[in-house]
């Protein structure tokens, strides 16, 4: 049976104009064949579509090669979606380097000459023995409302802990111009208290076709990791990949679904625990 690939994930936060990190690493080895981690399959699988989904519009081809020590580096596609950049990239080791599913690349992605990153997570499929996948999902802070995007990426980092003295490096001009014209934000602005005493305030939540993202503050740094989970109006629930953080504070912070978009009247916004405990009372969202 295939050995499912692992999945790897960095939080990245710049202060005073040095980086800090802290990483997160998901690690799964599934011996059951085309069982993936939601994210991961939703990473791989939007550059693949096999369905009614057409997510050709948010695309940008590139089709671009460089090379180095390391071997052969294409970037075949960038994708924008709300404040998150999808990369897709087939890699062809140099002869004789020891490379596998379980190696990662994290590209520092500059926006406009600008560094937005706060999380960079990854995944790489062997597709033959001399020839890799590589997907990445770039989170970032407050992108720029430019209908283009000037993009420069460095894939520059091996597993995070090995830089790459000569990156494989890629200047992309994007547009996100259909993206803003589906892009829905709805205002919710309203603060609940949940069960523990604390207090956050959900600001808004924008729904593309490719995501939807909830974004709430807090005053303090939370006692635990707070998620959403999301009812529609016809009785199904959708569950995040996880909360991310939008500043080095902790204060602010961002709760991705994947492949969901807004599309039916209303919503009910459920703060939850990760193991799915309810936190505290709901709050009704117009989806129309």
């Amino acid at each position: 049976m295939p050995v499912e690939p692992h999945v790897h994930e960095v939080d990245y936060l710049g202060k005073s104009g040095k980086r800090k990190r802290w990483v997160i690493i998901v690690i799964s080895v599934l011996v059951v064949a085309g069982v993936m981690l939601a994210s991961t399959r939703f990473v791989s699988s939007i550059f693949n579509k096999s369905d009614k989904s057409d997510f050709s519009a948010y695309k940008t081809l590139v089709g671009k090669t460089t090379k180095n020590d390391f071997g052969q580096l294409t970037l075949n596609e960038v994708m924008i979606d709300d404040n998150q950049l999808l990369l897709n990239a087939t890699f062809e080791p140099a002869k004789g380097m020891n490379f596998n599913y379980q190696v990662f690349f994290f590209p520092q992605v500059l926006v406009n000459g600008q560094d937005y990153m706060v999380r960079n997570g990854g995944q790489t499929i062997a597709q033959s023995a001399s020839t890799y996948t590589i997907y990445s999902s770039v989170k970032m802070r407050d992108l720029p409302k430019d209908e283009i995007l000037q993009l420069k990426i460095l894939y520059n980092d091996w597993n995070w802990e090995k830089p790459i003295e000569e990156p494989w490096a890629f200047e992309v001009e994007a547009s996100q111009k259909q993206l803003q014209e589906d892009r829905k934000v709805i205002a919710v602005n309203k603060t609940i208290k949940l069960n523990d005493g604390q207090e956050i305030k959900v600001g808004n939540v924008v729904s593309t076709p490719i995501s939807t993202t909830v974004y709430f503050e807090t005053k303090e740094i939370l006692n635990e990791t707070i998620d959403f989970k999301i009812l529609t109006e016809s009785g199904k629930t959708w569950r995040p990949d996880s909360s991310y953080t939008l500043n080095e504070a902790h204060t602010k912070w961002g709760v991705r679904f994947d492949a969901q978009y807004l599309s039916d009247k209303t919503y009910k916004l459920i703060p939850v625990t990760t193991g799915d405990i309810e936190l505290g009372p709901a709050i009704k969202i117009r989806g129309k």
